[in-house]
C-alpha cells in the first residue's frame, strides 16, 4: 500500500507518491520542525509567566523597591498566602538564584501564594541581619501596600538564605503575630531563644553585649563578619523572642558542606529546647555555589520549604 503526501511550495502544489518508510521520515521531519518552532515560543511564554512585577514605595524619605510574583491564573476573588523571601547579601531579589528557584517551584506546584521579594539594603549589612535596625519597618510597609492591592492572608510565610536567613528568624521571633511559618537557611549568625549569638567560624557567644563591645574580639571571627562589632548591633543581637514566638514553626536548613552547618544544627536544637516545632534539612551543598553539580541539592531548599509551608498553612485562614 502506498501513501500520498501533498507538499506546497511558494503557492504551488504537487502530489508525490512515496513508500510508508518515506512517509514516516517526512512525518518525523515535520514533527521535529514543529517542535523546534514551538519550543522558543513555549520558553518565552514560560519566562513571561515567571516574570516579576517591580513595585516601589516611599519609605522614610527614600524610594524603595520590591518585587512580586503572582501565581499562574491569578484570581482577584481568591485569597493567597503572602510568601516573603529575603535575598542574601549579594545582588538583588530579581537576580538572586534562591529567589528565582522559589518562583519557578511556586509555579510548577501551583502553590496558592504571592511571592514578595523586598530589596533590602546591602551596603549596610547590619540593618539586613538585624530587623530591629530598620528593615523590619520596610517589610511591614511593603506588606501594607501589598494588602491594599491584593487579597492575602493576614500572616506571612517567611524564608531567606544566608543573610536573608539571619533576617527571617529574627523577624519571626519579634513578630510572631505576623508569621505563619518560618524557614531560615544557612545563616552566618543566629540568635537563639535563650539570647545566645551563634557565629560562623566561632560558635557560641553567651554574653552578647560584652563580646560585641570589644573590638579585639574581631580576631576570633571571619573577616567578613567584623562589621558585627558595631554599637548598633550590641543592643539588638541578643534580643529575646516576643511572647508567643514558640507558636511559629521553623524549618532550619544548611548544607553539610557549608562552614555554617554546625551553628545551624545548634540553632535548631535551641529551638526544640525552647518548645518550638522544628523541622530540619541538611542538603549536600557548600555555601552559595553556582556549580551545576550541586543544583539538585540546592533545589531541596525550596522544595522542602514549600512542603513545610503547605503543612503549616493547611486549614489556616
Amino acid at each position: 500500500m502506498t501513501a500520498h503526501v501533498a507538499l506546497c511550495d511558494a503557492g504551488s502544489a504537487f502530489e508525490t507518491r512515496t513508500t510508508p518508510r518515506r512517509c514516516a521520515t517526512l512525518f518525523r521531519f515535520c514533527l521535529v520542525g514543529t517542535v523546534l518552532f514551538l519550543c522558543p515560543m513555549a520558553g518565552a511564554a514560560r519566562a513571561a509567566q515567571l516574570e516579576f512585577i517591580a513595585r516601589t514605595l516611599e519609605h522614610q524619605g527614600t524610594t524603595r523597591t520590591y518585587f512580586l510574583g503572582l501565581p499562574d491564573g491569578y484570581d482577584v476573588t481568591k485569597s493567597y498566602w503572602p510568601l516573603v523571601i529575603v535575598h542574601g547579601g549579594g545582588g538583588n531579589p530579581r537576580s538572586n538564584a534562591r529567589v528565582l528557584a522559589f518562583r519557578r517551584m511556586l509555579a510548577d506546584q501551583n502553590f496558592p501564594a504571592i511571592l514578595i521579594a523586598p530589596e533590602f539594603v546591602t551596603t549596610d549589612k547590619q540593618v539586613s541581619r538585624f530587623p530591629a535596625l530598620g528593615e523590619d519597618a520596610f517589610l511591614k510597609a511593603v506588606l501594607a501596600q501589598v494588602r491594599s492591592a491584593y487579597r492575602v492572608h493576614p500572616k506571612i510565610l517567611l524564608t531567606g538564605y544566608s543573610m536573608g536567613g539571619q533576617f527571617a528568624h529574627r523577624f519571626a521571633f519579634a513578630n510572631p503575630d505576623l508569621v505563619q511559618a518560618c524557614a531560615p537557611f544557612a545563616a552566618g549568625t543566629w540568635t537563639t531563644p535563650d539570647r545566645r549569638l551563634l557565629i560562623e567560624g566561632f560558635g557560641e557567644v553567651k554574653d552578647v553585649e560584652a563580646f560585641l563591645s570589644r573590638r579585639e574580639n574581631t580576631v576570633n571571627v571571619p573577616e567578613r563578619l567584623h562589621d558585627l562589632f558595631d554599637e548598633r548591633t550590641v543592643s539588638v543581637a541578643g534580643l529575646p523572642p516576643a511572647a508567643g514566638a514558640p507558636r511559629v514553626p521553623f524549618l532550619v536548613m544548611c548544607g553539610t558542606l557549608d562552614p555554617r552547618h554546625s551553628i545551624a544544627v545548634e540553632f535548631a536544637e535551641s529551638l526544640k529546647e525552647a518548645g518550638f516545632v522544628v523541622r530540619t534539612g541538611w542538603p549536600a551543598t557548600p555555601h552559595g555555589s553556582s556549580d551545576p553539580q550541586f543544583a539538585a541539592e540546592y533545589d531541596k531548599f525550596p522544595e522542602s520549604a514549600l512542603r513545610f509551608f503547605r503543612e503549616f498553612a493547611a486549614g489556616n485562614p
